[in-house]
């Protein structure tokens, strides 16, 4: 039998030390892992397909905007839904992804959510145009108050300066030009800005980034990120939506949140619109955020509201998995059909967590 000799054991020590190396190392990333995962919709660093940057944030494919779109105005450059506190305790610390239309009302949602990377979009280039100057303006605006002088009409002239700085070889230069000029008309972005400190006072309980030094930072560190993006986008197309859903299940984050404005109620659920739907990589926790002015004054509507007597909004949520099993069993459906199952929660809000009925026989 031949003896061991120094050479073979310290190999072996060598070969024991470099097993329990790799070992300490593979248990050290799979902590990580599971504390990453921990709040943030517990997904996992392992397998992901793109990495939560700016760079693997960038879709493969969006929608280009429509000639016409058929709205009641030209453009909406800034929200008139008031009473989004009405949503808050729903969506604080929902965390993963966020995908949602029109503009200012995203950032307020998005700092409750804490999510982990949104994408605004819409299919008015203004629109877009307006959330891109939003960003930037909070990008280079460390605090709020910073943030709101950039959009004060008195400070046109240099804000002009900035913005040429920042966007003057931007292909969409002149179409950005133009946006900020619609932002600053009357009863848009700077207004908006002044009523949600207003809000604040008669209703204390809507904090926002405009009084939340902690969602300010929020929406400036996935910012700073470039973890917010605004992009062309048609709830109706096949490019912008799908895109979003495939990055999200690259990511392994789900899109918690869907927000919809008012803008189903334009629609019935067309073909497009609904395999956008049907396809979105959620899980049991995202929802559906929506208003609804057709029917509003049925449903009811909540006090503070800007256009009471006209154009009131009802307040509604609905889980996107709810959504989806109406989605797949009615061949027509529209908003008011989901609302006339609405479980009130208190005034101008409500929950849709019905099933569709089963079909006659």
């Amino acid at each position: 039998m031949r003896k061991k000799g120094p050479k073979t054991v310290v190999l072996r020590k060598n070969k024991r030390n470099l097993f329990l190396t790799v070992l300490f190392i593979c248990s050290v990333f799979y902590l990580l892992d599971c504390s990453a995962g921990q709040g943030q919709g517990e997904h996992s660093v392992f397998g992901r397909k793109a990495s939560l940057t700016r760079e693997g944030l960038q879709l493969s494919a969006i929608d280009t905007p429509p000639a016409d779109r058929h709205l009641h105005a030209e453009h909406y450059p800034s929200s008139n839904e008031r009473r989004l506190d009405l949503f808050k305790s729903r969506v604080v610390g929902l965390g993963g992804g966020y995908m949602g239309v029109g503009t200012d009302q995203n950032l307020t949602l998005i700092a409750w959510a804490r999510s982990e990377f949104a994408y605004l979009f819409d299919f008015d280039p203004v629109t877009v145009s307006i959330n891109r100057l939003h960003l930037y303006f909070i990008e280079i605006s460390p605090t709020y108050p910073e943030y709101e002088k950039l959009w004060d009409p008195k400070n046109k002239n240099d804000v002009l300066s900035v913005i040429e700085k920042r966007f003057s070889n931007d292909p969409e230069y002149q179409v950005i030009l133009k946006s900020y000029q619609i932002a600053l008309s009357k009863g848009a972005v700077p207004q908006r800005l002044g009523d949600l400190h207003k809000i604040s006072k008669v209703y204390p309980q809507f904090t926002s980034f405009h009084n939340d030094t902690k969602d300010y930072d929020h929406l400036r560190n996935l910012v700073l990120e470039g973890k917010i993006i605004a992009i062309d986008g048609n709830l109706l197309g096949d490019k912008t939506i799908n895109s979003i859903s495939e990055k999200a299940k690259e990511l392994e984050i789900p899109i918690r949140i869907l927000y919809t404005s008012n803008a189903e109620e334009y629609f019935r659920y067309p073909e497009g619109m609904r395999k956008n739907f049907l396809n979105l990589y959620g899980d049991s926790k995202s929802i559906v955020i929506r208003t609804v002015t057709k029917g509003a004054k049925v449903y009811g509507f909540p006090d503070g509201e800007m256009f009471p007597r006209e154009f009131p909004f009802h307040y509604n949520i609905q889980s996107l998995d709810n959504l989806k099993a109406w989605l797949n069993k009615e061949n027509v459906l529209y908003t008011t059909i989901l609302l006339r199952n609405r479980k009130p929660i208190e005034k101008g809000f409500s929950l849709i967590e019905a099933l569709p009925p089963e079909p006659k026989q």
